[in-house]
């Protein structure tokens, strides 16, 4: 049998019937080695000591150690380029081996710094079918933090998880996709391309299960724990009362995190978690930059490490003039809502007329701003092209311009 390096046998202990970090780490602990741990569970006979497994599924751990797997996860990791790290590495994340739990191994695609325990993480979760205001503000958030000293996680999900981090390449943040399921596969399958922007962007994509690994409802609860775990905060922005969200949000108070809640509709049930967190005691977030002063966020195209929010550097040609100062200061800001300043007056009215968080219909936009049909329709097609508002048929228009951010 060819001998692998101990992070392969790691992984294959990890993809046993029925096994989780916590059997793992005890079989390499127990057997003295993972090589030794992966030869050892072979043989039921060394696993009666295992008294909280059943007969049947020590019968089952040792059908299913194949070496075979060994072969296989090997083979994956290099033609997918997976970076691999374990609890017995030094440079396993630190977050990470505090938590209740601990991952056994984690395999990564991506930009593995995105890990560094000097970095702020903040999680950005919330229900898979959300509100438009849901998915407008998660965008907002994405958007604007990924502008800070910041990295967004989340696990990739329909709805808020990837509105957040469609947000968030608008602005060229920084974004990590922790995955229930093995990172050679794509789920949810309409997120390939949203995953390889992440990834080419310098972002990750990490998870605890190996390779050809498929998702399972099991799977999502236990890969909440390492979002939190990664993140020195969780921001909650849309939640139902029995929601995945709610467990992430418990798992980080348990583990000293902080959770921010984002206000919402109170006719609306698609956010009865928000108002459960609300209730007791999570932050309520008034705007992103709540974020940034909770901890202490710097511009990261701006301002380096040492200078403090809001301390522009210093010009030293005194014949610059304080236009031009500051321009020179804000070169590089996406500026995209300042092209709200050439809008026509009409527009303008359009706009103030169509609200962030519902749809309303053409009928009601010519009742509030009396603009003729012939002249309202293109007017609405040409906010639609400049991203200032969406067509969502058959309900009407929403506006977009807080958010800032093109509808893709």
């Amino acid at each position: 049998m060819t001998r692998y390096d101990d992070n392969i046998y790691i992984a294959a202990l990890q993809s046993l019937y029925n096994i989780g970090a916590t059997y793992v780490r005890r079989f390499v602990e127990d057997f003295g080695s993972p090589y030794d741990a992966w030869k050892a569970i072979k043989d039921v006979e060394n696993l009666k000591g295992y008294t909280y497994l059943s007969v049947g599924d020590k019968r089952a751990i040792t059908a299913s150690a194949k070496d075979e797997k060994l072969d296989y996860i090997s083979q994956k990791l290099e033609e997918y380029k997976m970076d691999v790290t374990t609890f017995l590495d030094k440079d396993f994340p630190s977050m990470l081996n505090q938590i209740y739990n601990p991952p056994a191994i984690v395999f990564m695609r991506g930009n593995r710094a995105l890990l560094d325990k000097r970095l702020n993480r903040i999680a950005i979760v919330g229900a898979r079918r959300c509100s438009l205001y849901g998915r407008n503000v998660a965008r907002m958030l994405g958007k604007e933090l990924g502008k800070y000293s910041t990295i967004i996680v989340s696990g990739g999900a329909r709805g808020i998880d990837s509105h957040g981090h469609e947000g968030l390449l608008a602005s060229q943040g920084y974004g990590i996709v922790v995955m229930g399921c093995g990172l050679d596969i794509v789920y949810p399958r309409e997120n390939s391309k949203l995953f390889d922007k992440i990834m080419a962007n310098n972002g990750l994509l990490i998870s605890e299960y190996p390779p050809g690994t498929p998702p399972s409802a099991k799977h999502f609860p236990a890969r909440n724990r390492i979002i939190s775990g990664l993140s020195r905060g969780v921001i909650v922005v849309e939640a139902k009362s029995s929601s995945g969200s709610l467990i992430t949000a418990d798992m980080a108070v348990s583990e000293g995190r902080d959770v921010f809640v984002v206000p919402c509709n109170l006719l609306d049930h698609t956010a009865d978690g928000n108002k459960f967190l609300m209730r007791n005691g999570a932050y309520v977030l008034t705007g992103y930059e709540d974020i940034v002063e909770q901890y202490h966020l710097t511009l990261r195209n701006f301002f380096s490490k040492e200078e403090k929010l809001l301390q522009p550097k210093k010009i030293e040609n005194n014949n610059v003039k304080e236009e031009d100062s500051l321009s020179n200061t804000c070169k590089g800001v996406d500026s995209h809502g300042s092209s709200m300043l050439s809008f026509s007056l009409d527009k303008s009215l359009i706009l103030s007329e169509i609200p962030h968080d519902r749809c309303i219909t053409v009928s009601d936009i010519l009742k509030a701003t009396h603009i003729p049909l012939q002249q309202l329709q293109p007017l609405l097609l040409e906010l639609e092209l400049e991203g200032a508002i969406e067509h969502q048929p058959p309900r009407g228009y929403i506006n977009m311009t807080r958010s800032d951010i093109l509808v893709h």
